[in-house]
């Protein structure tokens, strides 16, 4: 990366500028992204009746764009390498929003999936180039907590979209929600013209070229040896899980309240904005229980029993609207929460000369995996026992499944870490 790299330790005042600067700037694409993407989330319930299709459907769609993304993160973290974030992001961020908008004027079922394929794929790469710009910059000190309050992103932008598309959803359906991505691409202009402002450093790709070599010439045969093959494994089973959890659930709430519990489209849509609202606190508590009072995966491991907790509450005690915004902010608080935390698990795990090859195995690779997998076995589930049981048999499982193998990884306070 180019563009934006600042030294993580220096102290001088205008390197801790640029690293707010940059840290608000990927806080706010991140935000903006999440909104775009979630408005397929709240158009579903009306798409999928329009066109006369049953969940089944939904979760094809969500697993191919899930791939396709799997797909799209490595040559975005490419080309943000080359020619740096000023130019990489505003791009991505301006064409998934493009492609989200056009999925208001799909005329077929084969349609909007192409168009969501696209969409998701130029907004799930934004991933690793927000994600490298604020690591980048930050300080050593301060990477934990800033990389826990960017996820907050996942909860402003459902949030955002929400107060946006329920009108929109009310009066004009679920068309007219999809359009409301049109916002975002001058919205990208503006953080271009930003980012044009954050001074150049010493190019990141120079600086860490010696830990990817000596990652690569390790390899996964390092990583699979006696010494680091039970870690390994646990964190690919922990990323599995929990992204398998996420990608079954999150798209699939605004249909579950419109479809079980009787909710409007658009009331449905409040209903999960505002609990996501909410969820900000769980993810700037976890963020910061986990720098500074326990452990990244303590907190990660508690944060997924108390979801699953809620889910559960949610879906067999919750009675009335009131109690069902208030068991979802609840579950969204911890489930979605864990994300504060999740990203930094592996690189407190492993050594730093292994970091790079270990994110890829044993977290991006099982993390696409569950995305790709889980969106299939829900539907699925719901089309023989319904969406409770679906639900609780599938999401809930994986939850308590991911906190249990993150206790088999190390606890590490960050002062431990290298």
């Amino acid at each position: 990366m180019t563009a934006g790299a600042l030294t993580a330790g220096s102290p001088s005042s205008p390197a801790r500028r640029a690293a707010l600067t940059l840290f608000l700037i990927g806080l706010a694409a991140w935000t903006l992204s999440n909104l775009d993407q979630s408005l397929f989330g709240y158009a579903l319930p009306g798409l999928l009746g329009e066109f006369q299709r049953g969940p089944e459907t939904a979760g094809i769609i969500l697993s191919l764009s899930f791939v396709a993304a799997a797909v799209a993160v490595v040559p975005a973290g490419l080309a943000a390498d080359r020619y740096g974030p000023r130019l990489i992001l505003p791009v991505l961020l301006g064409l998934s929003a493009l492609f989200v908008g056009l999925m208001g004027f799909a005329t077929s079922i084969a349609m909007v999936t192409l168009l969501r394929v696209l969409g998701f794929s130029f907004g799930a790469a934004l991933s690793p180039v927000i994600n490298a710009m604020v690591l980048t910059a930050a300080p050593a000190r301060l990477r934990g907590m800033a990389m826990g309050a960017l996820q907050c992103g996942y909860p402003l932008g459902w949030l955002l979209a929400s107060l946006m598309v329920a009108p929109l959803l009310a009066s004009s359906g679920w068309r007219a929600a999809c359009f409301a991505a049109f916002i975002v691409p001058p919205m990208a202009l503006v953080v271009w013209l930003f980012l044009r402002r954050v001074p150049d450093a010493q190019p990141v790709a120079a600086v860490s070229r010696t830990a990817t070599e000596a990652s690569a010439s390790g390899g996964l045969r390092t990583l699979l040896g006696p010494k680091h093959r039970l870690h390994f494994w646990a964190s690919f089973v922990v990323f599995f899980l929990f992204g398998g959890a996420y990608a079954g659930s999150a798209f699939f709430f605004p249909t579950f309240f419109t479809t079980e519990r009787g909710y409007s489209q658009a009331d449905a849509a409040t209903l999960v904005g505002l609990s996501n609202g909410v969820a900000v606190i769980g993810y700037l508590l976890a963020a910061a229980l986990g720098e500074y009072v326990f452990t990244r995966r303590n907190v990660f491991a508690l944060w997924c029993l108390l979801g699953a907790a809620a889910l559960l509450a949610l879906l067999w005690v919750s009675h009335g609207r009131t109690s069902d915004f208030a068991w979802f902010a609840v579950m969204a608080m911890f489930f979605y929460g864990a994300m504060a935390v999740l990203p930094v698990l592996v690189a407190e795990v492993f050594p730093i000369e292994l970091r790079a090859t270990a994110l890829g195995a044993c977290a991006s690779a099982p993390l696409s995996l569950g995305f790709a997998l889980f969106p299939l076995i829900v539907p699925f589930v719901v089309a023989k026992a319904g969406w409770a049981w679906a639900f609780s048999a599938v999401v809930t499982p994986a939850l308590v499944g991911a906190a249990l193998f993150a206790l088999l990884l190390p606890s590490l306070r960050s002062s431990e870490v290298h």
